[in-house]
């Protein structure tokens, strides 16, 4: 049985993570395509958010839950090991990474 999305075909797919592996032959070259379920991550961040604390008390903060495949595409992993603070707090306050925040507030 194949599986397809559109022009793509299913390649590979791990029941228990929901990660699917997909492909595509554009003519010239084979093209993959990885799809990793979030969904159930963003709403734990919310649900953590939420009950989260306002204040900024103490010594630690959880302040994100971010998929490794987002923090490594992004350049968060090699910003945080080169200690680039700024690119990690500019990344971390932007609205566009707001679901994978758990504390409110800017870093």
């Amino acid at each position: 049985m194949i599986i397809r999305d559109g022009a793509w075909t299913l390649y590979d797919h791990d029941a228990v993570t929901g990660r699917s592996v997909w492909h595509l032959f554009d003519g010239e070259k084979d093209v993959f395509r990885v799809d990793y379920p979030v969904d159930n991550l963003i709403s734990e961040n919310l649900e953590v958010r939420n009950s989260a604390e306002k204040a900024w008390r103490g010594d630690w903060h959880r302040v994100a839950s971010i998929p490794l495949n987002i923090a490594h595409d992004s350049g968060l992993v090699q910003a945080h090991s080169e200690g680039d603070d700024r690119f990690v707090k500019r990344f971390l306050n932007s609205s566009d990474n707001r679901a994978w925040r758990t504390k409110e507030g800017h870093l």
